[in-house]
């Protein structure tokens, strides 16, 4: 045992670990059982293969893992019970023999994720990025990688002001405060797995935090009233202005910034408003075509007066509809059809919707028809710059494969607050004309169909090259041979027979 415990104590090793019959289980349930079974001691498999029935990774530096799995007879159980048997071959190859290299990994995919105009990193599922993923399986809830990943960000990564974390089962945050990320002011920890409040302690050093997430985790559960929560929540972040969505400035009632119904119902709003508002601002807005059904109906209203209009260059909105008129002119503004709807709206001036000032109603959903009302500011680029600001109220008809179209589009657009002046809103992406490419699940299918004839890989892995490419098969198939050459593609992603 002697020789066996300094071959796992060297950093200098890989230890190759073979999961017996492997193959009847899909690698998040082997990778979860084998991490519960050693924690709090940390892992990091590294590339996870399934070749005939069994599976295999190999590991380094992890002598204390290993003991572990050694204590429990190398036999461990699933979350269904089912037993787990593991072979472990200790000094399987050196790292000179086997290079493989995490940090450019990680590195690759905190970049991805960042947004430097929002100064917002999206580290939401982080594991389950396809960059690290088919290399590396590091779950953030272990301690050690998510110390490194944060500590990672605040190195190579400017400025960190919005920090998602939501869906990687955290029941520990303390890699926030380890990694000094004093910039945070919004927070996202939603569907995680923290049980009490107190697990919040690390965040007592981020003074700049308003805006908190915790929907969906146990400790949830622990408060009887709205306002137990808040102020439990408060004791671990003094500052907060809004919890959950919820503004809880002091002496004011619970005011909710955006009503949704449930949490399908804020994906789909949310995936519809960017799309639109990101072709509507495009120069030639016939990039709309498809997204208003063929007897939709549309109209405008504009309420600065025309004399104002006319001294501030606001006189382009032109099609303003009054319900209040008299006679046949009220229904002169109102367009019906596609076609009718798209050259009304290439007539107004070019546009900027700033997505950070957005607030949603959702006024009625029956998964065949959804209403809802967004509202924000915007600023006129053409003939002149104005700030605005818009109502808009979208009536949604569900169709064929989960795609939905705008049956009613009402467009109100009225002042701006006096204090928000055009160098308020700056513009945060560039304006390259976009030719927008929207699939729908069948369609979809039949890339992926196409896409497994041509490399042999299952479906999963084809969707995964698929969507990285933005549905492009050239540019997934181009990726897929690069990653081929190179050897970075899992024998798992094949086709096993």
């Amino acid at each position: 045992m002697i020789h066996e415990r300094a071959l796992m104590a060297r950093a200098d090793i890989w230890h190759k670990i073979r999961v017996i019959r492997g193959f009847q289980y899909d690698k998040e349930t082997v990778l979860k059982a084998i991490l519960k079974a050693i924690e709090p001691i940390d892992l990091i498999p590294v590339k996870y293969q399934v070749c005939g029935e069994d599976a295999y990774f190999i590991a380094r530096n992890c002598g204390p893992a290993l003991e572990k799995l050694c204590k429990t007879n190398l036999i461990i159980k699933n979350v269904k019970g089912d037993a787990i048997i593991l072979v472990v071959t200790l000094g399987y190859a050196s790292i000179n023999d086997l290079r493989i290299h995490i940090q450019p990994i990680l590195l690759t995919a905190l970049t991805k994720r960042y947004d430097p105009n929002q100064k917002t990193l999206n580290l939401e599922n982080f594991h389950l990025d396809p960059d690290i993923d088919k290399t590396v399986y590091c779950p953030l809830s272990q301690l050690r990688t998510s110390n490194h990943v944060l500590k990672m960000a605040k190195t190579h990564i400017t400025t960190i002001e919005h920090l998602n974390l939501q869906r990687n089962e955290l029941f520990n945050i303390s890699a926030i405060e380890n990694s000094s990320l004093t910039s945070i002011k919004y927070l996202d920890l939603r569907h995680n797995s923290l049980l009490n409040m107190d697990a919040l302690t690390p965040l007592k050093t981020l003074e700049r935090l308003t805006k908190l997430w915790l929907d969906g985790n146990p400790l949830c559960e622990n408060y009887s009233t709205a306002n137990q929560y808040v102020e439990s929540a408060k004791k671990y972040c003094p500052h907060l202005q809004e919890l959950d969505g919820v503004s809880i400035v002091p002496n004011m009632p619970l005011m909710y910034r955006d009503y949704f119904q449930d949490e399908r119902t804020q994906r789909l709003v949310y995936k519809f408003t960017y799309h639109f508002f990101n072709l509507h601002d495009q120069l030639d807005r016939t990039c709309l075509r498809g997204l208003y059904h063929k007897d939709a109906f549309y109209s405008m209203s504009c309420a600065i007066p025309n004399s104002v209009a006319q001294k501030t260059g606001l006189n382009l909105y032109t099609g303003n509809r009054n319900l209040l008129k008299k006679g046949a002119k009220k229904n002169t503004f109102l367009y019906h059809t596609q076609e009718d709807i798209l050259v009304a709206l290439s007539k107004l001036p070019r546009s900027y919707h700033d997505r950070g000032s957005f607030t949603y109603d959702v006024m009625y959903d029956d998964d065949k028809c959804i209403v809802f009302c967004v509202s924000g500011l915007f600023k006129k680029l053409s003939s002149g710059t104005n700030v605005l600001s818009f109502s808009r109220t979208f009536v949604l008809s569900a169709s064929l494969d989960n795609e939905y179209h705008i049956l009613n589009d009402q467009y109100h657009i009225y002042a701006a607050p006096e204090n928000v002046t055009p160098d308020k809103i700056v513009v945060k992406y560039t304006y390259d004309e976009i030719v927008p490419v929207c699939f729908s699940p069948s369609e979809k299918s039949v890339l992926v169909a196409r896409m497994k004839q041509i490399t042999r890989m299952n479906n999963e892995s084809c969707e995964s090259y698929l969507s990285e490419a933005q549905w492009d098969m050239r540019k997934a198939v181009s990726s897929f041979m690069k990653d081929l050459k190179s050897s970075s593609i899992s024998d798992n992603a094949f086709i096993t027979k």
